[in-house]
C-alpha cells in the first residue's frame, strides 16, 4: 500500500481521512534550503544572524525580539531622551526593566512580555501606538532609539 492509502480493520483510509496523514508534505518547503539537523545546530550555537538561509529573509519576530532585547540589555545606564526631551536611563532585571529618571527609580518594572509586543508593533510613529503598554512613553523611547532600533525599521 501506498503512504496515501492503508487498510484498518477491513477498511480502506485515504491520507484526506486521517488528519495525520493529510499533513504529509507540509513544511517541504521550509526544508529546502536547509537541512533540520543544520537548522538545529545553528541554534544551539545562537549563529542566527550568520546564517545564509535566514540572512535573505525578513527575520522571524520572535527573533528579531530577542535581538531588541539583547539590545537594550547592552545599553542599560546610558541616557536616553523621551519625545518631549526629559533624560533616563534603565536598569535590566531580569525579564523586566526598572526606569530612572533624576536619579530616582520609577515604580514599575516593564516586562520582556511588553517589550516583546512593543517590537511587534514596530515601527513606531506615535506613543499612542504602544499606550497600552506599560511605561509607553520610556518604552517609545528606547524603541526609537537608533542605538536601540539599529536598522531592523
Amino acid at each position: 500500500m501506498s503512504v496515501t492509502e492503508k487498510e484498518v480493520e477491513g477498511k480502506e483510509l485515504r491520507q484526506s481521512d486521517d488528519p495525520v496523514l493529510s499533513m504529509v508534505g507540509v513544511g517541504k518547503q521550509l526544508w529546502e534550503r536547509e537541512s533540520g539537523d543544520s537548522f538545529v545546530e545553528r541554534l544551539r550555537t545562537e549563529a542566527l544572524a550568520d546564517s545564509p538561509a535566514i540572512g535573505q529573509h525578513e527575520p522571524p519576530a520572535e527573533r528579531l525580539a530577542e535581538v531588541i532585547w539583547r539590545r537594550i540589555e547592552s545599553h542599560q545606564g546610558e541616557e536616553f531622551v523621551t519625545v518631549t526631551g526629559l533624560p533616563l536611563t534603565y536598569q535590566v532585571e531580569g525579564a523586566g526593566i526598572w526606569f530612572w529618571r533624576d536619579g530616582r527609580r520609577i515604580n514599575r518594572k516593564l516586562t520582556r512580555t511588553q517589550v516583546d509586543i512593543a517590537v511587534s508593533r514596530c515601527p513606531l510613529t506615535s506613543t499612542t501606538e504602544i499606550k497600552d503598554l506599560m511605561d509607553y512613553a520610556y518604552l517609545f523611547a528606547l524603541l526609537r532609539d537608533s542605538r536601540i532600533r539599529k536598522e531592523s525599521w
